[in-house]
């Protein structure tokens, strides 16, 4: 393997100047950046991150682990963090829990075990409450939550603001004349937390304006989408069809969306639907779903800049509680073809 005296005796660069440009650290002319990099290639010249690790005391790897990463949804999270690994100068080693609770708690410990300097959760249950807990009081390397949280425990939390989205969706549906809300959930023992402040909200935000709140859930399965399209089959087969839905996500939304399109419902002129994330493209269905925007980029952003000043204060010795705490990001509403303006509801 070629070594930096292989990269000075090729470029003619100083010392110094080779290992700024593999570290990614101080100010090179962007020439003699571009030579260092065409030599890097030309002798197939690969970074030692092990030796650079027990150098630095720092593996430079950050850990993610999502829950299911077919889940259009959260795969979201990885270009962001792609992009602040490049930014960074560290790797991003990615596992997924495959909605298994013991295997999200392996995923953990394996990263932990890998020293990586910073790890960053989407849990997909409660089942490792008491797991997490532990690990807020005993852990020294930094973990955030992303999207979800859990209450009383001492980890910090970027996601977003699902007592606003509520609002924001509400008002909006509310601006086109709708006075009516059923909300299409799943059934769930222990609901996560944006899945309960979001539909508690909505309900609240409802009362708030006198408007009706219907709740009708239905039993989980693998696929959302599955979900969504069998809730719409039972009620335009019971003919109690609603004017307005507000499906829990994006993806029950489009599978309750095509189920309409299977048995001839106009959307939105016979139903309204309301999804939330902004989870694919407007090309998913054949009308762009009236969605609230997570902001995903938005909170990769907050929460990697949460991480680097946790390490900062570590660094300097100064105190980090202040930073343990819940970051809430505000979305928006994505107007879309799936909400009619109605009159006299």
């Amino acid at each position: 393997m070629a070594s930096y005296k292989d990269l000075v005796k090729l470029t003619g660069l100083s010392l110094g100047t080779i290992s700024n440009v593999v570290q990614g650290k101080g100010n090179v002319k962007p020439e003699n950046k571009e030579k260092v990099l065409r030599a890097m290639e030309s002798l197939g010249y690969r970074v030692d991150y092990q030796a650079r690790s027990l150098a630095s005391d720092r593996t430079n790897l950050i850990g993610l682990i999502v829950s299911d990463i077919e889940n259009v949804a959260e795969t979201k999270f990885m270009m962001p963090m792609e992009t602040f690994a490049e930014k960074n100068n560290c790797r991003i080693i990615t596992a997924t829990s495959r909605n298994d609770s013991e295997r999200e708690k392996r995923n953990c410990e394996s990263m932990l075990s890998s020293k990586v300097d910073g790890l960053f959760i989407f849990f997909e249950s409660l089942a490792n409450e008491e797991y997490f807990r532990m690990l807020a009081k005993t852990e020294k390397t930094p973990i955030i939550f992303l999207a979800r949280y859990l209450e009383g425990c001492d980890l910090p939390y970027v996601g977003v603001d699902n007592f606003y989205a509520a609002k924001c969706m509400v008002d909006f549906v509310y601006g086109r004349g709708h006075r009516n809300i059923t909300y299409l959930d799943i059934i769930e023992g222990a609901m996560l937390s944006p899945n309960r402040d979001r539909r508690n909200s909505v309900e609240a935000e409802c009362k708030a304006r006198g408007m009706g709140f219907e709740l009708l859930e239905y039993t989980s399965q693998n696929d959302d989408v599955a979900v969504g399209y069998r809730a719409a089959e039972e009620l335009i087969r019971a003919g109690r069809l609603p004017r307005m839905v507000f499906p829990r996500d994006d993806s029950f939304a489009v599978g309750f969306y095509n189920a309409c399109i299977r048995y001839g419902v106009r959307v939105p002129e016979d139903v309204s639907i309301m999804g939330f994330g902004d989870f694919y493209s407007a090309h998913m269905t054949p009308k762009r779903i009236s969605t609230f925007d997570r902001k995903f980029d938005q909170v990769i952003e907050a929460a990697t800049e949460l991480y680097l000043k946790i390490c900062a204060a570590r660094r300097n010795g100064e105190d980090e509680s202040a930073l343990k705490k819940k970051v809430f990001i505000k979305g928006c509403v994505i107007e879309g073809e799936t909400v009619a303006e109605v009159k006299g509801e």
